[in-house]
């Protein structure tokens, strides 16, 4: 009796998936807003997930997946009408899904629970993307709320690391110019996060030419100056880019949904396997093979207490980057978590826990109180923001 309550619920489930499907592309097609075309399509890819994943245990259990998909109910044309059907269909698919993971628990399959909560998982992601799109964030908080992920957070990383350069430290940088590298990346940390809050096949292309400037930079092969200079092209070239984008119904970069899609989820992956490439070389070429680099870059040991805080940035920056590649895969950690969130409040952590190691290392806890009071004020509105 218990396999054939499952295949009831599963079934039940691709019946509704593959309804969602036909809907969610039939919206694409209507709509003229190319953000709302874009969604509509990977929301439908997701969908289309689900009907894999249902229809694969159904068959495992010894059942037939069905074919035959619920009621297509149609909404009007205009954009706010076809969100506000999918919102209802996301907000149906909620309910529907906690009621049969309550069966499944009673059941005791934990394999099909869990992947009805991954599924869940996704579904409360399409309606809270849903719901901004169409109840845009008003108040200051709701607003803290909604930025709050891993591109506002390289944005922010960036933006402090230049602070320190552009005024604590450039004594530094003019005694010894091999430490112009220190503008280059917090530039191309800058360009990443813009890209990502863009959302454009050409500005992540961008974005990836740029994180690749990393590599040569940390190596020394170019000097930290050449790599700044090439860092702040590309960064205004991306903003020109997303100016030009405004308004345009099909992006500059044009491809088909697939090779957009593509593009979209690995291009940014890419510029985060470069930024790893950070830590790599200096833990494992500059503190073994430095004497090699010393005509572009100073000597940075790790060891030496005035570097313990660029050492655990560059500890920091793996995990880092490993959230960034799985918020590109999944969207979520153990789908329960979103990865762009972590990202955000790694990234504030860093800035944080770096401030506080150069305080201490220094002894200049005054010098550096003020952009640790204006970092800590950031979380804390973060924090209340997330609470509200």
């Amino acid at each position: 009796m218990g396999k054939e309550r499952l295949i009831e619920i599963l079934n039940d489930l691709v019946a509704v998936e593959i309804a969602a499907v036909t809907e969610y592309q039939q919206h694409a097609y209507l709509s003229e807003n190319p953000r709302i075309v874009d969604l509509m399509e990977d929301f439908s890819m997701d969908e289309m997930s689900h009907i894999e994943w249902c229809s694969r245990e159904v068959a495992r259990l010894g059942g037939t997946p069905t074919v035959i998909p619920k009621e297509v109910r149609h909404a009007e044309k205009d954009s706010e009408n076809l969100i506000k059907r999918d919102l209802s269909v996301e907000a149906e698919a909620i309910d529907r899904l906690r009621d049969y993971i309550k069966v499944v628990e009673e059941e005791g399959d934990q394999r099909i629970k869990k992947t009805l909560q991954d599924i869940y998982a996704d579904e409360q992601t399409h309606h809270s993307v849903l719901s901004n799109l169409l109840n845009p964030p008003k108040s200051f908080l709701s607003r803290v709320k909604a930025s709050a992920d891993i591109g506002t957070g390289m944005i922010l990383t960036g933006v402090f690391w230049l602070y320190f350069w552009g005024f604590q430290w450039l004594f530094f940088y003019l005694a010894d110019p091999r430490w112009g590298h220190n503008f280059a990346f917090p530039l191309v940390l800058i360009t990443i996060g813009v890209a990502y809050k863009g959302g454009k096949v050409s500005t992540d292309l961008l974005a990836t030419v740029s994180s690749f400037m990393i590599i040569p930079t940390e190596t020394g092969l170019i000097s930290g100056i050449q790599s700044t200079y090439i860092a702040l092209v590309l960064l205004a070239i991306m903003l020109l880019l997303l100016l030009a984008e405004t308004g345009r119904k099909q992006e500059i970069l044009f491809l088909q949904h697939r090779w957009r899609r593509w593009f979209k989820k690995h291009l940014l992956i890419v510029s985060y396997l470069f930024l790893m490439h950070m830590s790599f070389i200096f833990f494992f070429v500059r503190v073994f093979l430095g004497d090699v680099m010393q005509a572009n870059l100073p000597p940075e040991p790790p060891w030496e207490p005035m570097h313990w805080s660029t050492s655990s940035y560059n500890l920091l920056v793996i995990p880092f980057g490993l959230i960034g590649m799985a918020e590109r895969f999944r969207g979520t950690l153990r789908r329960r978590i979103r990865a762009s969130n972590i990202g955000y409040w790694l990234s504030l952590a860093m800035v944080i826990i770096g401030i506080i190691i150069v305080s201490i290392t220094s002894h200049s806890w005054l010098r550096y109180s003020p952009p640790l009071i204006v970092a800590i004020a950031i979380l804390t509105v973060s924090i209340i923001a997330h609470k509200k």
